[in-house]
């Protein structure tokens, strides 16, 4: 296959088979990478080395990018999490080959999907071939963005290649799709039958993938617009956020119903809009670009102590007592906690300690799983009543 990534992407399937004119918008758009994204290839690396080892498959490449990355990003979280990937996947593993002797488990195998998609591949974290089941395993390292595999397309898709590359060996009617997401506690599974499975390939993503890969896609914004490379440049979506501001039936007031039916609905993709033009304007402008009328200033400063120990000192010397000028030692964080040690032996030590109080109310549809937010609830906690409400 030519190139290093595919133009449709499995991963970024959710958008290009919503807005089928983001490939090609996207193809030249720079990709800079991230922190995020080197330490999400970090703890792949471990996942993929761990399967591998217990398979006794070469790992040189893991090995490779473990010594890249590792002095950088590794943590004792991050063994701990892609323990419990590891674990999880052998368990599957394990379920298989009481059915199937023969079973197989891959790791980080690459996938053809251009009965399907133009150009189309990627590569599948875990594979487990077996009579009956065909199992697809991916790991997200991520937190900010629950994940979930019910009707995940990057995830069908991986199933897709898997199925054509190794059907003929084994006699496989149902795939599950399995995405594991350890630092939100995160494992979603979903299940569909072969047969469904093709007939969403051939009604849905194939139309879907020809259009997106040729010339002629058609912008559509929303949701899925968050991780799009030029999101800041699309007039698309600028005109979709401008729209939902100003075309309301009172031109001075926006009504209850109004506020419900227009601007909330769009207010992640509007929220979406404006953080992207924020960053995209602020880079150029820092890489050379003059915007009329803007100017780089610097941002609120907060003023630091270079030498702790000469000012202790100093202060010592002139008559402060050390109270006045060290605070206390102070417990780290639970975040830093949990790094140093580990979050379920954390968990473990500490349950009777911690709490999690009432989140902040925020707005969300009726579709949202979470509770409703109760405020009288939260105005009598911590009042201890008997056995008769007194």
């Amino acid at each position: 296959m030519p190139g290093q990534h595919a133009i449709l992407s499995p991963s970024a399937a959710h958008r290009w088979m919503n807005c089928t004119a983001a490939p090609r918008l996207e193809e030249h758009a720079e990709d800079k990478g991230s922190t995020y994204a080197e330490e999400g290839s970090l703890a792949h690396a471990y996942c993929a080395l761990k399967l591998k080892k217990f398979m006794r498959y070469d790992f040189a490449e893991e090995e490779k990018e473990i010594a890249e990355l590792n002095e950088k990003y590794h943590t004792g979280e991050m063994d701990e999490y892609t323990d419990t990937y590891y674990t999880i996947v052998m368990e599957k593993f394990n379920a298989a080959r009481q059915k199937t002797r023969d079973a197989k488990l891959l790791v980080e195998v690459r996938l053809d999907f251009t009965k399907y998609i133009p150009e189309g591949f990627g590569t599948g974290d875990a594979i487990i071939i077996a009579d009956g089941c065909l199992e697809i395993i991916d790991f997200k390292y991520g937190k900010g963005v629950k994940v979930s595999a019910v009707e995940n397309p990057q995830m069908k898709i991986y199933a897709l290649g898997a199925y054509e590359a190794y059907s003929f060996e084994y006699n496989i009617d149902r795939v599950r799709m399995t995405i594991i997401q350890p630092r939100i506690d995160n494992l979603s599974e979903f299940e569909i039958t072969v047969a469904d499975l093709q007939k969403w390939a051939t009604d849905e993503l194939q139309p879907k993938a020809q259009e997106a890969f040729g010339p002629n896609g058609k912008q559509a914004p929303g949701e899925w617009c968050q991780f799009c490379k030029v999101k800041a440049r699309c007039k698309a979506l600028a005109a979709t956020s401008i729209k939902t501001a100003t075309e309301h039936a009172d031109p001075k007031l926006i009504s209850v119903e109004e506020m419900a039916s227009i601007v909330l609905p769009q207010l992640a993709t509007i929220k979406t809009w404006l953080t992207g033009v924020e960053e995209y304007a602020l880079q150029q402008a820092l890489d050379g670009t003059k915007y009329p009328g803007y100017k780089i200033v610097a941002g609120r400063s907060v003023r630091k102590i270079t030498d702790a120990e000469a000012v202790m000192q100093l202060l010592a010397d002139n008559g402060f007592t050390r109270e006045s000028y060290v605070k206390p030692t102070e417990l780290r964080s639970i975040t830093d906690l949990e790094k140093l040690i580990g979050k379920k032996r954390f968990g473990e030590l500490c349950k009777d300690y911690i709490v999690k109080p009432q989140g902040k109310p925020t707005l969300a549809p009726d579709s949202d799983k979470r509770p409703a937010f109760n405020a009288a609830a939260d105005d009598f906690s911590g009042i201890n009543l008997n056995e008769d409400g007194e």
